[in-house]
């Protein structure tokens, strides 16, 4: 009887032990083909050109509409103050279109999974952070025509902060495992490009939304605003 039950428990552990094997086998080809599937790339196409490239001349602009405040002129204004203070928030904003790691990324020719993800990272870091909620958003002047435009502003700069929300859980959603498959080749593919795609066009929202800002402030500078 004795001898019985060690056979049984020795038979009951070379299964166990098949058991985890195998898992582990599992496991591995599992990974090995979800590593192939992620990096599957988007090639854009020969005439595409860099959001930044392509954006160059209005930050260009935002920067010259940031210029045309001089402290100088405002010394006896009570809202000196305020005016410096927007103005270094556009010149911030310029600093981090000009500055930001995500330019070297939209310089590639081919876009990876991981790409996109760095480019959301650096994107939501040095542009809708740095740039949209810290100095935008925050942008308040009561009793004077910013109040006109703040309700656009507010509205857009909050599009703007979700865009990335919405990027970030597609590429979550897609780190699901799964064997290979022509599926799901085509599902990262298309992953891939549109990630790409919404996070150039969120780009492209909050340059134009800093130039808005921008053309106020000069108007308001020059007086042509009040």
């Amino acid at each position: 009887m004795k001898k019985f039950l060690v056979e049984y428990i020795s038979i009951i552990g070379y299964v166990v032990t098949g058991l985890v094997f195998s898992l582990a086998i599992f496991v591995l080809l599992i990974n090995f083909y979800h590593y192939k599937d992620v990096n599957e790339a988007y090639t854009k196409a020969g005439s595409a050109v860099s959001p930044y490239t392509a954006n160059k001349s209005k930050i260009d602009e935002i920067k010259s509409n940031s210029n045309v405040y001089d402290p100088n002129n405002f010394k006896s204004s009570p809202n000196n103050l305020a005016y410096m203070n927007i103005k270094s928030k556009l010149d911030q904003c310029v600093n981090s279109y000009e500055s930001s790691s995500i330019n070297k990324i939209f310089d590639k020719k081919t876009i990876s999974v991981k790409d996109d993800y760095d480019l959301l990272t650096n994107y939501q870091n040095d542009i809708v952070n740095n740039c949209i909620v810290l100095n935008i958003y925050s942008i308040d002047l009561p009793g004077t025509s910013y109040d006109a435009i703040k309700p656009f502003v507010d509205s857009n700069s909050k599009m703007i902060m979700n865009d990335t929300e919405y990027v970030k859980k597609s590429i979550q959603n897609n780190s699901s495992y799964q064997f290979s498959t022509n599926y799901a080749k085509t599902n990262v593919f298309d992953l891939t490009r549109d990630s790409y795609t919404k996070i150039s066009s969120s780009y492209n929202s909050s340059v134009d939304l800093v130039l808005e800002v921008s053309r106020w402030f000069k108007n308001y500078i020059t007086g042509g605003a009040r």
